[in-house]
């Protein structure tokens, strides 16, 4: 037979590992939704700025958002990241102001959660 002690104990229990399970989903959940180049891609040569829209769908926090720059092969020529904190459900523009590497012909970003 169960005591009232007993119960009162195991809720305590069952709402402290409720509550450390949501403490897991409580963390930004970042993407990228557009990556845009000042004047264009004809524009990657030499002082860019590169626009990244980051769209977080999770809680509030820090987001590490990362550009590389690529050549025709695939290869990264800059790797740059800067971490900026978005609240929850928040659209954010991360700027980076780059400095173009010769043989430039892509642009990839993405966002992770910091």
């Amino acid at each position: 037979m169960h005591t009232r002690r007993t119960v009162v104990g195991g809720l305590g229990v069952a709402l402290l590992t409720g509550i450390a399970g949501c403490g897991a989903l409580s963390s930004p959940d970042p993407t990228v939704v557009e990556t845009e180049i000042d004047g264009g891609i004809d524009a990657l040569f030499g002082e860019t700025d590169v626009f990244v829209v980051v769209q977080n769908d999770g809680a509030a926090g820090d987001v590490e958002v990362t550009l590389e720059l690529l050549d025709g092969e695939g290869t990264v020529l800059l790797d740059e990241t800067q971490t900026t904190n978005m609240e929850a459900d928040e659209r954010k523009r991360v700027t980076f102001s780059v400095d173009v590497p010769e043989g430039t012909e892509e642009a990839e970003a993405t966002a992770r959660a910091a």
